[in-house]
């Protein structure tokens, strides 16, 4: 801005991404220095001076190896308005600054908050500045606009409140220090008293960590993620340093503010009416998509009955328009789940083709990556860090990680080609199941009876008498042989013959028992597990049918496509028995506890949660963060020792 005073702030950066501390002089055309630079803080420092007219200048800049290079600035335009902000004794004040050359036209300014306009009016030429009490700014990156009467943006200004409301939450335990493998209860209380709490609810995640293994983030934080660096274009580098209040991180909020463009929002086209929707919309539940077609022409076919069937017995009907097309939405399946869909003719006709519609999603934007510094490690050899010492610990016990030295081990056979391998044919669909005895394992143990090698899985038992359960289950399973289910007879009944020993162990191509959540698929008979039997002669039945399918059925098809995740529970070991207590298997977790959806209700303001201590004596760090309904961001760190 010409034969105004300016103030400028830059950022150095490497050529790696991360920030380089510079140091150097602003001179014009003539080498003639005008000020002496500086980074301040992360690569970033701030300068002031008065351009003119027609001059150029230049910034001279060296790193710390000596390596320099010289910027050209902008050159000064006579035309501009410039805004400006200042903070003093507890108001901002934000102000205009035009040269001589600038024209008197009206001007308008505008001041949002994530979105939310806080401040619109006419600028009144008279005054010098407009005062913001910091009490009443709402809390975050605060941007200020100023229009001309076309709503032209020309120029704007970032600022930083803190009037945020910070909480904080009483953390109680038990005990003061617990044993290993000991139960913790612990308890939040956000407010003791009724009237305060009233219609306010708290959700909180927890995370305890053991402090001999991780350090607790503190240069990223739920404030620093929701106030500052979520509203910032670029990466910066430890974001919570700038919340404390401390003069070096005011001046460097500041300078933070000035080099980090905010563009979020396009407020130019917004102010003029002009808003952007987003052009794929967001997805409300699933939907199945299609076309039938004759087979011989591939003409559209209209009217045809659509049918989709779910594993669990859910169907659901539609029909196809005159072109062909159709549409099942308004349902929701997790992810997994198959859908056999099948196309018919208005005359129940299967000589049709279906075509399933493929999945639609955003395209992908890969973010940039933040630059990776290495951070050099100074260990002690003599006194080897805690960390170091609970691995050695682990190395000596921990399955995953243990260390055998084996003598040297010649392999003569034939490599298997698992990829060569055929297919596998089963009659239940794509079910898993939790056991599979495959052939090769009856070859290898020739068992008299089926029973025998049903024996040698952990779960299922076998009576005397031939009669099995599974997980201590009162009543039999269900047996399913070829696909076809088979009853258990009267234990009474003589002779008495288990539906397993109709089948010889010779025809026997593979065993499939299902013990877990799989099993409630085969519906109510299959609460008590299920045993799959596929002969040699069932695998030819089933070529047979999928030759056919492939052949003949161009109607039907059976479709996986994306769900809803399935919430999944942080696993965290309960050691409630003394048996369990006293386990060999050591414990040495790192992350003890995890809960990312702890509510505290109106009612009584408080929660409680538990969980157990590790094998390790140790110190605890417990990160809570959370909001209230009424605002306040809560984050404090609490601490358990273990003895």
């Amino acid at each position: 801005m010409e034969g105004v005073f300016c103030k400028v702030a830059f950022k150095a950066i490497n050529q790696n991404g991360s920030s380089e501390t510079i140091s150097g002089e602003l001179t014009d055309e003539n080498e003639t220095e005008i000020a002496s630079i500086e980074t301040f803080h992360a690569g970033m420092g701030v300068f002031t001076f008065i351009p003119m007219l027609g001059k150029r200048y230049y910034l001279k800049c060296r790193n710390g190896n000596g390596l320099e290079k010289l910027f050209e600035l902008p050159k000064a335009d006579p035309r501009v308005y410039a805004l400006t902000t200042l903070q003093r004794n507890k108001m901002l004040m934000v102000g205009v600054r035009k040269s001589e050359s600038s024209p008197n036209i009206p001007l308008y300014l505008l001041a949002h908050n994530r979105g939310m306009v806080f401040y619109f009016a006419a600028w009144d030429n008279t005054d010098e500045s407009v005062s913001f009490p910091e009490e009443s700014l709402p809390a975050g990156v605060l941007q200020f606009i100023l229009f001309d009467e076309q709503m032209n943006p020309l120029s704007e200004r970032l600022v930083f409140s803190k009037n945020y409301d910070s909480g904080k939450v009483d953390f109680q335990t038990g005990k003061a220090l617990y044993e290993k493998r000991e139960k913790v209860i612990a308890t939040l209380n956000l407010s003791p008293s009724p009237s305060e709490r009233a219609g306010v609810r708290s959700h909180f995640s927890v995370a305890i960590t053991d402090d001999s293994d991780i350090a607790v983030d503190s240069t990223t934080t739920i404030l620093s993620s929701l106030l500052l660096s979520s509203e910032l274009k670029g990466y910066i580098e430890n974001p919570a340093w700038y919340l404390q209040d401390t003069a070096e991180s005011v001046t460097a909020l500041d300078c933070l503010m000035m080099t980090h463009g905010w563009r979020r929002y396009n407020i130019p086209e917004v102010v003029k009416g002009n808003a952007e929707y987003p052009t794929t919309p967001f997805q409300e539940n699933q939907e199945i998509s299609g076309k039938v077609k004759t087979l011989a022409v591939s003409k559209p076919v209209a009217n045809s009955e659509i049918i989709i069937t779910v594993k669990d017995g859910d169907f659901g009907l539609t029909s196809s328009d005159e072109n062909g097309t159709f549409i099942l939405k308004d349902f929701e399946y997790p992810d997994s789940t198959s859908y056999f869909i099948q196309a018919l003719s208005k005359s129940g006709s299967s000589s049709v083709e279906l075509f399933l519609d493929g999945e639609i999603f955003p395209e992908l934007i890969h973010a940039p990556q933040s630059p990776v510094k290495e951070i050099p490690v100074i260990q002690n050899e003599l006194e080897p860090s805690t960390f170091i010492e609970k691995a050695e610990q682990r190395a000596k016990y921990d399955e995953d990680i243990r260390v055998i030295q084996l003598s040297e081990v010649e392999v003569t056979a034939l490599r298997i080609d698992r990829n060569k391998e055929e297919p596998r044919l089963q009659f239940w669909g794509n079910l898993n199941s939790d056991v599979t005895i495959r052939r090769d394992e009856f070859e290898k143990r020739a068992p008299r009876l089926v029973s025998e090698m049903l024996q040698t899985i952990p779960g299922v038992r076998v009576s005397p008498n031939g009669v099995i359960n599974i997980r201590r289950s009162k009543d039999p399973p269900l047996v399913i042989i070829n696909g076809m289910p088979f009853a258990w007879p009267d234990v009474m009944q003589s002779p008495y013959q288990s539906p397993l020993e109709t089948v010889s162990v010779h025809d026997v191509e593979s065993i499939d028992v299902f013990k877990g959540a799989d099993a409630a698929a085969f519906g109510v008979r299959g609460a008590n597990g299920v045993i799959s039997i596929t002969t040699r002669r069932g695998i030819d039945v089933l070529r047979e049918v999928e030759k056919y399918r492939e052949s003949q059925a161009l109607n039907y098809t059976v479709y996986t496509p994306l769900g809803y995740q399935k919430p999944v529970e942080f696993y965290s070991p309960k050691y409630e028995t003394l048996e369990a207590k006293h386990l060999s298997i050591p414990d040495f977790r790192t992350t003890i506890f995890w809960k990312p959806d702890i509510v505290i209700s109106e009612d009584t303001g408080e929660v409680s949660f538990e969980f157990y201590t590790s094998d390790f004596p140790t110190t605890y760090s417990v990160v809570i963060e959370g909001l209230t309904t009424n605002g306040r961001i809560i984050r404090q760190v609490e601490k358990i020792k273990v003895e």
